[in-house]
């Protein structure tokens, strides 16, 4: 072989080699970005695990209202009329306690007498 092309094959030995050295070093840097995002990940997941742990009471008893408010809903719908008519016998009831009350004031009371 020429001098020549001992001369180019060791140019370009060099140039691979400086390639291959900042390949290395971006293949370092964007694996310790992964690293990072995959820590900030597995810190997300564990934010949201610990929160769900929190909300679950919370969700139970959204569960167990709604399920009550939905037997009371049946239960009105099914009774509607006796519902009714206790409510209005309730409203008698209180209008006539309301109305011995006012009269029991007005007796009582010193200014309305004279």
């Amino acid at each position: 072989m020429s001098k020549e092309i001992q001369i180019t094959f060791i140019v370009l030995g060099i140039i691979a080699l400086i390639l291959l050295i900042f390949a290395l070093v971006y293949a370092i840097i964007a694996y310790r970005k992964i690293g990072i995002v995959a820590k900030k990940t597995d810190y997300l997941v564990e934010d949201l695990t610990y929160k769900s742990e929190m909300l679950m009471p919370t969700v139970e008893v959204l569960v167990k209202l709604s399920k009550y408010s939905d037997k009371f809903d049946n239960y009105l719908n099914e009774n509607a009329n006796f519902v009714y008519d206790f409510l209005n016998k309730q409203k008698i009831k209180f209008k006539a306690k309301n109305n011995k009350q006012q009269t029991k004031k007005l007796s009582t009371d010193p200014k309305k007498t004279k």
